[in-house]
C-alpha cells in the first residue's frame, strides 16, 4: 500500500534540539531494504516482528501493551514490507528516562535481524540477499490528541486495506492465513427454510450470495466467526457491508475477488463451483431439487458433506 504523505514522510523530519529521550508520542514507520522484498509477509514471520516490538518496548518507559496489538492507545501493525508504530515515551517516578526513540527502534531492528537469521540457519525461512531493513527510520512527533487519533485509523485500517495479489489470478483483502484453516463451505439454495445455526468450524467459506448464505453470514459475523467470502461484485465494494469492516480490522476475514465480477447467474455458479472445490468439509442445509447447486454438487466433490 503506498504511503499516506498526510500522516508521515520519506525523509527524517527529527527537530533539532528535540530531546527524543524526554517523553513524546511518535509515529514511526520502519521499511523493509528494497533487496528484501516482502520479507514480513509470511504469518509466523509477522507475529515474530510483533512480539519482538513488544519485547522492545516492553524495555523502555512507553505504555504497556495489550493483547489487540496496542500499548495503551499506541497501536502498531507489521506489514509486508514495512512497520508502523506508534510509540509513547514517559518520563516520571519510577521510569528510566535515558532510552531515547532511537535506542528503541535501534534495540526493535537489531532483534529482528538476529531472530530472522536464527530462523533461516533452523530452515524456517529463507534467506534473503543484502540487508533486512532500511537504514534509516521515518518518524513524525504528534503533537494532538486529534493527530493520534487519525494516526490510529490509519494504523488500524492499513492491513485490510493492502490488496494483496494471491496467486493464479486472484486478488484479496485481509487475512490470508484463514486460506490454511479447515474451511467448511456453505452453500444454501434460495427459498430455503428456516435454518439453525452452522455446525463449529475453523473457518466458514462461501460467496454468501443467497438470501439464508447471507443470513448464516449476519450471524457469524456477529459472534465473532473467522470467514472467507467470495463477494459477487468485488473486493472493495464489499469491504464495506454492514459487519465485514469489524472483522477486517479483526483479522478474522479474508475477501477473495474472483476472475468474473459481473454478479449473474454464471459468475454464481462458478463461485459455488470454487467453494465446492476448496473446501474441507461442506454444510448445505437446503439443495433444491434439479436447480444448479443440486448438478454441482452431484458433479462430485472432495469435500466431507455436514
Amino acid at each position: 500500500m503506498s504511503y499516506d504523505p498526510a500522516l508521515h514522510h520519506r525523509r527524517s523530519i527529527r527537530l533539532k534540539g528535540h530531546n527524543y529521550a524526554g517523553g513524546g508520542v511518535y509515529f514511526v514507520t520502519i521499511c523493509a531494504h528494497r533487496e528484501a522484498g516482502n520479507i514480513f509477509a509470511p504469518p509466523d514471520v509477522r507475529e515474530m516482528v510483533a512480539g519482538e516490538w513488544k519485547n522492545a518496548a516492553g524495555a523502555v518507559p512507553v505504555s504497556a501493551q495489550n493483547e489487540e496489538g496496542t500499548h495503551k492507545g499506541c497501536p502498531y501493525v507489521v506489514m509486508p514490507d514495512h512497520f508502523h508504530a506508534v510509540v509513547r515515551i514517559s518520563v516520571g517516578a519510577g521510569l528510566v528516562p535515558a532510552r531515547s526513540l532511537g535506542d528503541v527502534i535501534g534495540a526493535f531492528k537489531s532483534r529482528v535481524v538476529h531472530r530472522y537469521m536464527a530462523g533461516v540457519q533452523a530452515g524456517l525461512w529463507p534467506r534473503f540477499p543484502g540487508k533486512m531493513w532500511h537504514r534509516n527510520y521515518y518518524e513524525m512527533i504528534v503533537r494532538s490528541e486529534e493527530a493520534e487519533r487519525r494516526i490510529a485509523e490509519y494504523i488500524r485500517m492499513n492491513p485490510w486495506r493492502c490488496v494483496q495479489e494471491l496467486g493464479g489470478g486472484f486478488r484479496g483483502i485481509g487475512n490470508p492465513a484463514l486460506w490454511n484453516g479447515e474451511k467448511l463451505g456453505v452453500l444454501c439454495s434460495r427459498n430455503a427454510p428456516k435454518i439453525g445455526r452452522p455446525p463449529q468450524s475453523d473457518v466458514y467459506f462461501s460467496g454468501w450470495h443467497s438470501p439464508k448464505e447471507k443470513e448464516i453470514l449476519d450471524w457469524l459475523l456477529k459472534n465473532g466467526r473467522r470467514v472467507i467470502a467470495c463477494p459477487a461484485w468485488g473486493i472493495e465494494d464489499s469491504a464495506f457491508a454492514p459487519g465485514v469492516r469489524n472483522a477486517l480490522e479483526e483479522n478474522r476475514m479474508l475477501l477473495l475477488e474472483m476472475r468474473d465480477v459481473s454478479g449473474n447467474l454464471v459468475a454464481a455458479e462458478a463461485r459455488n463451483r470454487f467453494v465446492i472445490e476448496h473446501a474441507e468439509a461442506l454444510f448445505t442445509p437446503h439443495v433444491t431439487r434439479g436447480g444448479m447447486l443440486d448438478r454441482l454438487l452431484k458433479e462430485g466433490s472432495k469435500a466431507t458433506p455436514l
